[in-house]
């Protein structure tokens, strides 16, 4: 009997483990996107007993010059990111990812030659700091606005440029991703969205890219934005979690019901492609704790839908 009853258990307990693991929900760690600027130690802390993990670093188009130049010499910029680094650790938050400079002029797609070189040279200037507060991934917009007609000349540029950050971001061991667009029609006034604004497009030119050049998925730039997380999969490397409708720049909080994403369905396709990065808000936001009891709530609303 004692033998049988051990066989039973033997038999029993691979799959009760089976079904508690088929059951389990994604748990992610928590971030959100903090300007360089506002990187104080007191912050911090604040953030990291509300539970907050994670920063992405964005801001760092004001250490930029109008003719691409730093505001500062390199030696400071990298005196300026060790002082953050000492900071981070001492508040025991982790930088995620970084958010790279764009604008009009900082524009990786850029038809004039010359200019590409110049916006490469001062991303590249800028990493070499940034390497020093330890971020994981390296976040790039595809570009800015464009002219019209010229989307086929500006998405060959687009592809030479990643090609050349690739080489270097994934030599010092970090991931490199680029990030979909906000593009619900091709014009807006007298310009074009900018690339990477429908889901087709993206994998149009992901298929140009390096293989291992990975997605940001943008989820205030795209309606549905389960269908760019399902199209890429496990390309996908980080997200910026807001709300909206796919037609503005409105990056509501998702907990506040003015966007419309199906949050459910969202957190669904992140657990069928085993998203494995961190859940990154972008957002408008009054306090962190605000963020962390979002997430919370998301995920209670996802466990009681998914059961």
């Amino acid at each position: 009997m004692k033998r049988l009853i051990y066989i039973l258990c033997c038999c029993l307990i691979p799959i009760y483990s089976f079904c508690q693991k088929s059951d389990r929900q994604a748990n992610y760690a928590v971030g959100y996107s903090l300007d360089i600027k506002k990187i104080d130690l007191e912050k911090l802390r604040i953030d990291k007993q509300a539970g907050m993990d994670y920063i992405e670093i964005a801001g760092l188009g004001s250490f930029v010059n109008a003719d691409l130049t730093l505001k500062i010499t390199e030696t400071d910029w990298i005196r300026k990111c060790d002082s953050l680094a000492l900071i981070l650790k001492n508040a025991q938050i982790k930088v995620w990812s970084v958010h790279m400079p764009f604008s009009s002029k900082i524009d990786i797609s850029t038809l004039d030659e010359e200019t590409r070189k110049q916006v490469i040279r001062m991303h590249l200037q800028l990493l070499q700091g940034l390497r020093r507060l330890d971020p994981q991934v390296i976040l790039f917009h595809p570009s800015y606005y464009l002219e019209p007609n010229k989307r086929s000349e500006r998405k060959d540029q687009l592809v030479r440029s990643v090609q050349e950050l690739y080489t270097k971001v994934s030599k010092a061991g970090l991931q490199l991703v680029i990030e979909n667009m906000l593009g619900p029609a091709l014009m807006v006034g007298e310009r074009e969205r900018p690339l990477l604004r429908t889901v087709e497009e993206c994998q149009e030119l992901f298929a140009r890219f390096p293989k291992m050049v990975g997605i940001a998925v943008d989820m205030n730039h795209i309606a549905h934005p389960e269908k760019l997380l399902l199209a890429f999969g496990t390309r996908v490397k980080t997200l910026h979690v807001a709300d909206g409708d796919g037609t503005k720049e409105s990056h509501y909080l998702p907990c506040n019901g003015k966007g419309q994403n199906d949050w459910n369905k969202i957190l669904a396709t992140l657990e069928k492609i085993q998203y494995k990065g961190v859940f990154m808000f972008e957002c408008h936001y009054e306090t962190t704790e605000q963020l962390m009891a979002c997430y919370r709530q998301l995920q209670q609303n996802y466990n009681i839908q998914k059961n």
